[in-house]
């Protein structure tokens, strides 16, 4: 049981992983109002998908950034709040600490 589930958490820090790459370059892309919506949405369903497991395989200290995030790229994508550049470097911020942490669980567990 042990070893599944090691390979259930490297499966998530190796996907996840991916999914904060790409979402730290559409982030860093120039902002432009027509792709913020979609944008929004990416950011909103990655954050969702790492709120929902990430405590389940024992990365609780993720939660509260991806909770965060999650909420402030549903206003976005409801277009309740507009995609600031206060909140799109705050949003870079939250996707590299997310980075850095799975990628130090990795090296921990090469």
């Amino acid at each position: 049981m042990t070893d599944q589930l090691e390979e259930i958490k490297k499966g998530f820090v190796e996907n996840t992983l991916g999914e904060l790459s790409s979402l730290r370059a559409d982030l860093s892309e120039n902002p432009e109002q027509d792709g913020n919506k979609e944008k929004a949405q990416k950011v909103f369903m990655t954050m969702h998908g790492i709120c929902g497991t990430a405590p389940v395989l024992g990365f609780e200290h993720l939660v509260p950034m991806s909770r965060k995030m999650e909420k402030v790229f549903d206003r976005i994508r409801k277009g309740e709040e507009e995609l600031s550049e206060q909140i799109r470097v705050q949003a870079l911020r939250g996707v590299d600490f997310m980075i850095s942490e799975l990628q130090q669980h990795s090296e921990s567990v090469s």
